[in-house]
Order: structure tokens, then C-alpha cells, then sequence
């Protein structure tokens, strides 16, 4: 049987669906049983900065684009060099058993935890070191591919002046709409008809009048968006911004899978599974490369931050857990299945070159040519144009919350080092974070130093997995859960992904000549082994004492 993309369309639903009728159910019934009763962080704490009841489907929306960033695409444009196998072999299994499991249970955990980020929950529950692990190495990794996003976004905008009216549109689109949305009462509905329509005026806008903005200028102003988004009200800024990022991204994935199942292109370019080619695998072995290349899309341990630190402090209800939780990260594996689509309808000859040397343009050749099954009068130039602006509201809806949570976790970070509490002044201290994030993501851009520590994101990630299947095992043995299926989680993840990724990473980088990127990935195994080392010596063997048991779970009546 030839394989073709429809096939590979009717794969991937199939395994979501399963993943989110059957799988998050019994999760939802075993371990995290909502109660309608209980106040959620949202309602017990709220601010109105980061902590208010938010419209359940715009949280949805803002969650899936502050979550699918560039991330995933680039993990599906990077294992069709193993052919069309290598996704259905590891990336939708782990998604459905793994990832989409692993940001409910912890966006679950965290939420009755008071909305506090996974770092200081470890800090408590486990030793002092292994909250300090957990917050440096998700500032690290966030820093990381932030400084990438900024290289991505420089180089789309500034070779396709047609994107400066949407891009630019996207710093001022958020304040007007979630005004009219938490202030006036304003439908959902209706708020994101207005934006869809908005933008796509200025798309066509930015088709009629192009305007190339020098490199200096863009890395200005993405610098300012990025400390506006950390520091600017939730419902102000980034939840309405990243919304309407969410409708585009939704239509951007709609059109590419209508157009892979209408036009059911055969997969001729591409073998089944290629283990490993010195020509055509650029990153090794397809196994643990695929481990070293793909986080996102799979199994995104980062998403503890993004769950447990920025969408939990916003559930209205304890039942939107799970469908904003498992399905957002169902979703995010929808997401890099267009990426690794829109590569295997490409010549080989055309893939490999564009691996090497920058995907985004790719991606809009193989995204123009599978939509154009569905839109023939569509100019084919119009398409790839469209299918680039997909990959930029991917970039900038991550890029929003990325800052948002870098804020949180380098203030939370000073806090847990020096024991003082750095906070009285609120505001400045917001402001001030940002300020140093964004200097220090926009000078590893301009450097490019942010390439000695990008490739490690995905390792970086599953480590951080490994950490929050820890945190959340510990949860059930407090609420005398068995906690079986979180240890094998663990294992699974730590010795399936996580060291094979790191070793591997040092064994490929050293090979490449690479010896920074390569000390660091064995830097990562190590900092990771410490970890399960803090959580196995104090917790593993003695449990907790009455006392304890007592003082924890008091802390989550509010």
C-alpha cells in the first residue's frame, strides 16, 4: 500500500480522538475528579494581573498559541528526514500517553496548589535544590528558544516586507479587544469574528504595501512587545493577542489537513522509516535522534510553566482542566503533523537543503502546495505568503507568554536563592525582570549564542518532564493515590527520552565539533540525575510524616 497524506490525516485523528475520549477520561475519573464546589485559584487570589476567572474559550484559545509555538513545527519539519514512519512510530503514541498527559495532570496539581509554578511546589515537597533545578533550567531553556523565535521572526519579516502591517498589528491588538471582552461583556463570538476580519485586512494591506523595517528596528521591537506582555494585565494583552493568534493558527491547520486528505499526495520522496543515511539524516540515528530533535508536538516538559504557571491561574472551573489541559496539548501535536505534512510533499532535493539552512520558506512551498488542492484559483504566492504569516502568529503567540513566564520564574529564581522575598514593590519588580529578560534574550540573538543552547531545548524539556511526573506522583501519595502510573511515567521519560536525548546530544555535537553544545547536553543529564537523586533521598524511601502530610494538604484550602 502506498502511503499518502489522507492516510496520514486518519492516523493522527485517530490517535488523538482515542487520546481524548478514552485516555484523559480515565485520568479524569483515577486522579483528578473535578469539584464544582471548590474555588479555583483564579476566583480564591484574583488580581486582575494574573489571577482572574477567564472566559473558558478564550483561555483555550490563548493556551493552545502561548503553547504551539515555533517549537513544534520545526520538530515536524525535522523528522521527515526518517521518513513518514518516524511520526506515527514516536511522536502521536508519546503525544496521547506522555505529553497530553502530563500537562493535564500537572496543570491539575498546580492549580490546586494556589496557581504557584512547579519550582516552588518541588522547593516545598522536595528539597530546597530541586526547586532551585527546576527554576533555573526552565529560565535557561525559555531564554533559549525565545532568542531563536527573535532570529526566526527578524528573518521572516525583514525577507517578506508583506508581513510588517500584520506583525506590527499584533502589538496593539490585544488592549481594545480584552476591554471590550472583560469590561463591556462583549460575546466571545463576536470579539473574534472582528479580529479575524481585522487581520485579514491587514494581510491584504500588507500584500498591497509592503514595508521593509531594518534587522535593528525589528530586534527593538520585539523587545518592547516582550516586556509588554510580561508586565501588562493577562486580559489586557496577551490572552486577546494570542486569541485571535489562535484563530489564524486554527484556519492555518484546517485548510493544510482539508487539503491533505482532498488531495491525498502520495508520499514517493520518502521511505517508510530510514534508521539512519549520512545524506539524507542529517541528525543521526533516527533513535534517540528523534528524542534529541522533538519535545514539543510530543512530550514538552516546558508546559509545567506554561500550565501550572500561566493558563491554571485563570480557570474559571476545575472542569476545564482537562479539556484545556489534555486537548491544548493534543492540539500542539496537530500542529507539528502540518509541519511534517507540508515536508513530505516536497522533493527531497528541496527538503534537505532547507533543513540545513532555515524551514520557514519550506514550509510555505509545501503548505501552498497541499492547500492549493483546495483553493486551485488561490495564487499559489498568496498561499506560501499565508502559510509564512501561520508560522509567525505560531512564533509570536509563544513568544507573549514565554516573556510572561521568564518574568515569573527570574523573579522566583532570586527569591528561592537569597530566601528574601524581592517583591514588596510589585510593579517595579515586574517591570525590572522583563527589562533584564529582554536584554539578555535579545543580546543571545544578536550574538548568536542562543545556538549553543537552542539545540538542547528539546532536552532540556523532557528533563523538565522528568521532574514534573516526580511532582505529581507526589500529589497522589498525598491524597493517598497510588502513584504507580506517574513512576512508570517517570521511568519511561527518564530513561526513554531524557538521558538517551542528552547523551546522544553530546555524542552528536562532539562529533560535529560542537563542544560547548555538546558539554552542555551532558550538563543537562547530569543536572537531571541530581534531581531524581534529591526526590529519591528525601522522599522516595520515607514518605512523609503526619505532620507534613497534615501542613500540604492544608495549604490547598483556600
Amino acid at each position: 500500500m502506498e502511503m499518502t497524506t489522507a492516510y496520514l490525516v486518519i492516523i493522527a485523528i485517530a490517535f488523538y480522538l482515542f487520546g481524548v475520549f478514552v485516555v484523559s477520561k480515565r485520568l479524569e475519573k483515577a486522579y483528578f475528579t473535578p469539584d464544582p464546589s471548590r474555588k479555583t485559584p483564579a476566583c480564591a487570589f484574583r488580581d486582575d494581573f494574573d489571577f482572574y476567572p477567564a472566559n473558558p474559550i478564550s483561555l483555550f484559545g490563548d493556551h493552545w498559541a502561548a503553547t504551539a509555538g515555533g517549537a513544534p513545527l520545526s520538530g515536524g519539519v525535522a523528522i521527515a528526514q526518517w521518513g513518514w514512519a518516524s511520526g506515527i512510530l514516536y511522536v502521536l503514541p508519546v503525544n496521547i500517553f506522555l505529553g497530553s498527559v502530563h500537562d493535564y495532570a500537572t496543570g491539575f496539581v498546580m492549580m490546586r496548589e494556589r496557581g504557584q509554578t512547579a519550582s516552588e511546589v518541588s522547593y516545598r515537597w522536595i528539597t530546597p535544590l530541586s526547586g532551585i533545578l527546576f527554576t533555573f533550567i526552565g529560565y535557561i531553556a525559555i531564554v533559549s528558544f525565545c532568542a531563536a523565535f527573535v532570529r526566526l521572526v527578524v528573518a521572516g519579516t525583514t525577507s517578506t516586507p508583506a508581513l510588517f502591517v500584520p506583525v506590527l498589528l499584533l502589538a496593539v491588538i490585544g488592549p481594545p479587544f480584552g476591554y471590550l471582552l472583560y469590561r463591556k461583556g462583549w460575546p466571545i463570538w463576536l470579539v473574534g469574528i472582528i479580529q479575524y476580519i481585522i487581520f485579514l485586512v491587514a494581510i491584504y494591506v500588507g500584500l498591497l504595501y509592503p514595508f521593509k523595517m531594518s534587522a535593528e528596528a525589528w530586534y527593538v521591537f520585539l523587545a518592547i512587545v516582550g516586556i509588554l506582555a510580561a508586565c501588562l494585565p493577562n486580559w489586557l494583552y496577551s490572552e486577546p493577542s494570542n486569541f485571535m493568534m489562535f484563530l489564524y493558527m486554527a484556519t492555518g491547520v484546517v485548510l493544510l489537513f482539508l487539503g491533505a486528505l482532498v488531495g491525498n499526495f502520495p508520499i514517493t520522496d520518502y521511505p517508510a522509516l530510514l534508521f539512519y543515511d549520512k545524506a539524507l539524516t542529517p541528525s543521526g540515528w533516527f533513535y534517540p535522534g528523534i528524542t534529541m530533535m522533538v519535545s514539543c508536538g510530543a512530550l514538552t516538559g516546558m508546559h509545567v510553566f506554561w500550565i501550572g504557571a500561566y493558563t491554571c491561574k485563570r480557570f474559571p472551573e476545575e472542569r476545564w482542566v482537562r479539556i484545556i489541559g489534555y486537548g491544548g496539548e493534543v492540539l500542539e501535536s496537530v500542529g507539528l503533523w502540518t509541519a511534517f505534512l507540508a515536508m513530505l510533499v516536497l522533493p527531497v532535493s528541496t527538503y534537505i537543503p532547507a533543513l540545513k539552512a532555515g524551514w520557514t520558506a519550506a514550509f510555505g512551498l509545501g503548505f501552498a502546495k497541499i492547500v492549493g488542492s483546495i483553493m486551485p484559483f488561490a495564487d499559489p504566492t498568496l498561499l506560501k505568503v499565508f502559510g509564512m504569516w501561520v508560522v509567525m502568529v505560531f512564533i509570536m503567540s509563544t513568544f507573549y507568554s514565554g516573556f510572561r513566564n521568564m518574568r515569573v520564574l527570574g523573579i522566583e529564581f532570586v527569591q528561592l536563592v537569597t530566601k528574601k522575598k524581592i517583591t514588596r514593590y510589585v510593579s517595579a519588580s515586574r517591570w525590572i525582570a522583563a527589562t533584564i529578560t529582554a536584554c539578555l534574550v535579545i543580546g543571545l540573538a544578536l550574538s548568536g549564542a542562543y545556538l549553543q543552547i537552542w539545540a538542547l531545548f528539546p532536552i532540556l524539556s523532557t528533563s523538565l518532564a522528568v521532574f514534573s511526573f516526580i511532582i505529581v506522583g507526589e500529589w497522589c501519595r498525598l491524597h493517598d493515590k497510588n502513584p504507580i502510573f506517574w513512576r512508570i511515567a517517570m521511568l519511561v521519560t527518564l530513561l526513554g527520552i531524557s538521558l538517551p536525548a542528552s547523551i546522544y546530544g553530546a555524542w552528536w555535537n562532539y562529533s560535529a565539533g560542537a563542544v560547548v553544545p555538546g558539554t552542555v547536553s551532558l550538563i543537562a543529564a547530569v543536572v537531571t540525575l541530581i534531581y531524581v537523586f534529591e526526590w529519591a533521598r528525601r522522599r522516595w524511601r520515607r514518605g512523609y510524616t503526619p505532620e507534613e502530610k497534615e501542613k500540604f494538604l492544608k495549604f490547598e484550602e483556600f
